[in-house]
């Protein structure tokens, strides 16, 4: 849902999916903030050094999933009649009061005039699209600074890994092989190792 985020205890009549999408919307960014953390921790574990001993052993980074939210509210309901300006017909529509002590003594409401409104925010299994990317061909790239292989590994959710260095016929510093290959799948957020040719030192 786009625009500012809706005070529920300020606000007096709103649709149910204001409601609701108020409250999903704070479950996707708590979920987001945890992904983004572990994704952190991940790229560390392929770029710090004095990681390498957990990055030898396979180690990965954890992610975590918040389960399930389940949602409880009190309101009121009221019904509403609005014309629509094309077609000048009449349309009901619900609109929904949180039970609270700002709509409670605005609109005089008690207790036993309110309903519960429940639901469930439940996750699915992640698609595998989500999960997986495909390594970008750097065959032929000119390494330079880095920087532009860097911007392409990024682009699919890679980093740049190690990088080493071979005699070819090749101009120098064009990557000559790479780790994973053109194509191949791979998990988000790995690395890519690259070779770069130099020049044969002369006999």
């Amino acid at each position: 849902m786009s625009g500012p985020l809706i005070n529920l205890e300020d606000e007096y009549l709103l649709s149910i999916d204001d409601i609701i999408n108020q409250i999903a919307q704070g479950v996707a960014n708590a979920q987001r903030a945890l992904d983004e953390q572990s994704l952190e921790l991940q790229r560390r574990l392929y770029t710090d050094e004095n990681l390498k001993h957990l990055r030898e052993v396979g180690i990965q980074a954890t992610w975590y999933r918040i389960p399930e939210v389940t949602a409880s509210i009190k309101v009121c309901i009221s019904t509403h009649i609005e014309k629509d300006e094309q077609t000048q017909k009449l349309r009901p529509f619900l609109l929904f009061t949180p039970y609270n002590a700002t709509t409670k003594s605005t609109y005089e409401l008690d207790y036993e005039g309110t309903s519960e409104v429940s639901f469930k925010i439940i996750p699915i299994p992640t698609p595998s699209s989500a999960t997986y990317t495909t390594v970008p061909k750097l065959l032929g790239q000119k390494l330079g600074d880095g920087e532009g292989i860097k911007s392409i590994l990024e682009e699919a959710g890679l980093i740049l890994g190690t990088i080493t260095k071979e005699t070819s016929d090749q101009p120098e510093d064009t990557v000559i092989k790479q780790d994973p290959e053109p194509d191949f799948s791979t998990y988000l957020g790995n690395s890519v190792n690259i070779t770069v040719s130099e020049k044969q030192n002369p006999s």
